[in-house]
C-alpha cells in the first residue's frame, strides 16, 4: 500500500544525520577489511609461487627475494590489520546504523517508546537522549565517523509522525518492512550466487591439485607445484571462510521470509496500539537477524 500523501514517506534522506555518518564508516571499514584480506592471501600465493620459481639474475635467486618480499609485505597487512581494526569499524558501524534506524521509525511511526500520548518535547528529549547513548558506545568502541551537518529529527520524521494512523501504516509497510525484506532477499540471491561461483573455483582448484599430484608421481612432469595448489585452496578456503556467503545467504533467506509472513499481519492493525505492537515486533525481528550476523562475524 502506497501512502496518499507524499511528506508522509521516509525516504533515506529523512533519516537522522547521524545515522547517514556511521553508515558511510561502516561500508569505509567493509571495503577496507575485505581488500587488506585479499591483499594478504594475494601475497601469501604469490610467496607459494615464487618459492618454486627458479628465476635467476647471474647468481641471484630471484624467487626466494620474491617469496621474502611478499611474506614482508603481509607482515605489515598484518600489523595494519591488528592496529587499525577496520572489521571492528564495519561491525560497530553497521550496529549503530541498525539502532539509529529502528529508532527513527520508532519515533516517526509514533510508537513506543514515543507515542503520541506523550508530548512532542518529551518525545523529542527522550529520542535525543537515546541517540547521545549510541554516540558514547562509538566513542568507546573507537569509531570515529564523519562529521554531518544538519537536525538530528528530521522534518521527514516529524512529518510523518504528525501524519495519519493509516498513513504512518503505510509508510512503515512500504519504506521499513518491505524494503527491509527486499534488501535481504536481494543480498540472499547474490551471496548464494557467491557461494555457488566459489564452491565451483574450489572445487576446480582441487581437481588441479590431484591432476598436480598424480603427474608428479607418476613422472610426468618435473616441476613441483603442489605447494602452489595447496596454497591457492588454503587462500581460497579462508577468503569463503572471512566472507560467509553460505550462512549470510541462509540467514537472510529466513530473515526475508520472516518479514514476508509479519507483513500479512498487517491487516491487523486498527488502533494505535495495534500499530505499536507491530512496528515492535518488525524491529525485534530485525535487531535478531543483526545480532545473529554479527555472531557470526565473531
Amino acid at each position: 500500500m502506497i501512502c496518499r500523501e507524499a511528506n508522509a514517506m521516509l525516504n533515506a534522506e529523512d533519516l537522522p544525520p547521524f545515522q547517514r555518518a556511521v553508515s558511510h564508516e561502516s561500508q569505509r571499514g567493509q571495503r577496507v577489511f575485505t581488500t587488506l584480506i585479499a591483499l594478504r592471501l594475494s601475497l601469501l600465493l604469490l610467496a607459494a609461487v615464487a618459492g618454486v620459481a627458479t628465476w635467476k639474475l647471474d647468481d641471484f635467486a630471484l624467487g626466494p627475494a620474491l617469496a621474502a618480499g611478499a611474506f614482508a609485505a603481509t607482515s605489515i597487512v598484518e600489523v595494519f590489520l591488528l592496529t587499525n581494526r577496520p572489521n571492528e569499524r564495519w561491525y560497530v558501524g553497521r550496529a549503530l546504523s541498525e539502532s539509529v534506524k529502528s529508532l527513527t521509525w520508532r519515533f516517526a511511526t509514533a510508537s513506543e517508546p514515543f507515542p503520541q500520548s506523550r508530548s512532542d518535547s518529551d518525545s523529542t528529549e527522550e529520542f535525543t537522549g537515546r541517540l547521545l547513548g549510541l554516540t558514547r558506545d562509538m566513542s568507546a568502541a573507537g569509531l570515529a565517523a564523519p562529521a554531518m551537518t544538519g537536525q538530528q529529527i528530521t522534518e521527514g520524521m516529524r512529518a510523518l509522525r504528525s501524519s495519519s494512523l493509516e498513513d504512518r501504516r503505510a509508510a512503515y509497510l512500504t519504506g521499513r518492512l518491505e524494503g527491509q525484506r527486499a534488501w535481504y532477499a536481494e543480498r540472499s540471491l547474490s551471496n548464494r550466487a557467491r557461494a555457488t561461483r566459489w564452491s565451483v573455483s574450489m572445487l576446480v582448484l582441487e581437481i588441479v591439485g590431484v591432476t598436480l599430484a598424480v603427474s608428479r608421481a607418476a613422472g610426468l612432469t618435473d616441476v613441483d607445484l603442489l605447494g602452489v595448489a595447496a596454497a591457492a585452496v588454503a587462500a581460497g578456503a579462508a577468503w569463503t571462510q572471512t566472507r560467509q556467503h553460505g550462512a549470510v545467504a541462509t540467514a537472510y533467506a529466513l530473515a526475508s521470509q520472516e518479514l514476508a509472513a509479519m507483513g500479512s499481519l498487517a491487516t491487523r492493525i486498527r488502533s494505535e496500539a495495534d500499530l505499536s505492537q507491530f512496528v515492535n515486533d518488525t524491529e525485534t525481528a530485525i535487531s535478531r537477524e543483526h545480532t545473529m550476523w554479527r555472531a557470526r562475524r565473531r
